[in-house]
């Protein structure tokens, strides 16, 4: 009995991918040039950029908390024995299908034509190489110190630009216009209390107030990242 029952459910299972399969395949081919996960992988920036303001995922460093956790979603279906292209049709059919959102909730649902064309398949291509990947991490970061690395762990680089992180943000304010000439101790108020003060032209933008709770040895690390460990307390 509980060997025929183990059956049926493996066969509809298997059912279930081998329909899912059929209903993206042919979504169009693969124009992403490069999926190597290196902080200058484009699917990487777009992801942090578009998407990881809503959805962790361990490789992108990303801490969104709006939409599932992409490796949870994607390990079973990987344990399962869903292969990468099945897993890079999915992602294409939700982005381009949205499910809408509940009523009352607007803020819950994925937008529309987030990405589009080619950052649309460079974006699934990536998400289909590393979400729900055992054992995956986030690549070293560029830039110097410890802190570099905690910027991109604590996925800072999902909501700004700063080019010394490569990262390319839109959410939240650039990072290499807004740092010249602000303190060090204005600069930790912006991690930890990041409402208190409102960069120009995103008032209306929302922070996490999460990294209040960094570690003081991390902060300091992620301060000198930022503004260079020379600096002083209160110059730029």
């Amino acid at each position: 009995m509980t060997r025929t029952r183990t059956a049926a459910k493996l066969s509809t299972l298997l059912v279930s991918i081998g329909l899912l399969s059929a209903l993206v395949a042919g979504c169009g081919a693969d124009t992403s040039a490069d999926i190597s996960g290196g902080f200058q992988d484009r699917g990487r920036q777009l992801f942090n950029a578009k998407c990881g303001t809503c959805h962790v995922m361990e490789q992108a460093a990303s801490q969104g908390v709006q939409g599932p956790n992409l490796d949870t979603a994607f390990a079973a279906a990987r344990e399962a024995g869903m292969d990468e292209d099945t897993i890079k049709g999915i992602v294409r059919y939700q982005i381009e299908h949205p499910r809408p959102s509940v009523q009352g909730y607007p803020g819950i649902s994925m937008p529309a034509d987030i990405v589009t064309g080619n950052d649309l398949q460079d974006v699934a291509a990536y998400v289909a190489r590393y979400a729900g990947v055992p054992g995956v991490k986030p690549p070293v970061a560029p830039g110097e110190g410890q802190g570099a690395q905690i910027y991109a762990d604590q996925g800072c680089g999902s909501c700004h630009t700063f080019a010394a992180a490569q990262s390319a943000g839109v959410l939240g304010p650039d990072l290499d216009e807004v740092l010249p000439g602000m303190s060090r101790a204005k600069v930790e108020e912006a991690i930890v209390d990041p409402n208190a003060t409102k960069a120009k032209g995103y008032e209306n933008a929302v922070m996490p107030d999460r990294y209040s709770s960094l570690p003081p040895q991390e902060l300091e690390q992620l301060i000198d990242f930022l503004v260079g460990p020379g600096s002083s307390g209160n110059g730029g």
